[in-house]
């Protein structure tokens, strides 16, 4: 789905830019690979948007410093991206320069659940506040999304749901259920 992709990029960009809160597909990490950064993530997130027949959305809270920060998609880790576990995405050389590649413990136990559930292949990910919000300082950290972060969130929310009029989106914890209740 082109649309969806196009549709949550236009959003994205509406978006303004937020003091403590790292945007993936338009900043660079410091740690980032020579060949990965804002063009690659935007890549990853086409690919994830672009598969067909996507039924199910999960939504979460926050893009993370371990997940989404570093590879483009929520719930998603540079170690799945290079284990060639994300469907619609090949496996990927390193995305950073940590010595080891970061791996999101969530984003194992959702993924290992939706291949289990035979889901893997029609749901997309995203979250209710799409950028990475951090503690001031400290890019390797997470914190939860301010009120205002979230209602900034709701545009791309939209975005997604004409999108995807069809899917079922169902949030992964309180924030993104608030969220999805507004």
């Amino acid at each position: 789905m082109t649309d969806l992709f196009e549709k949550l990029n236009a959003a994205l960009s509406r978006l303004p830019a937020l003091p403590g809160s790292f945007n993936p597909w338009l900043q660079g990490n410091d740690d980032d690979a020579a060949d990965n950064g804002p063009a690659r993530r935007l890549a990853h997130l086409r690919a994830h948007a672009g598969r067909k027949d996507l039924r199910l959305v999960l939504i979460g809270e926050a893009a993370g410093y371990q997940g989404c920060r570093i590879s483009g998609i929520p719930f998603t880790s540079e170690a799945l991206l290079i284990d060639g576990s994300i469907p619609g995405i090949a496996a990927t050389p390193r995305l950073s320069t940590r010595p080891k590649s970061w791996s999101e413990p969530s984003a194992r136990v959702v993924w290992r659940t939706l291949y289990a559930q035979q889901l893997a292949e029609s749901t997309f990910l995203w979250n209710a506040f799409p950028l990475h919000p951090h503690e001031p300082g400290k890019p390797h950290s997470n914190r939860t999304p301010t009120r205002s972060e979230l209602v900034a969130g709701e545009s791309v929310l939209a975005a997604l749901r004409e999108a995807l009029p069809d899917a079922v989106l169902a949030a992964v914890g309180n924030k993104s259920s608030e969220a999805l209740t507004r």
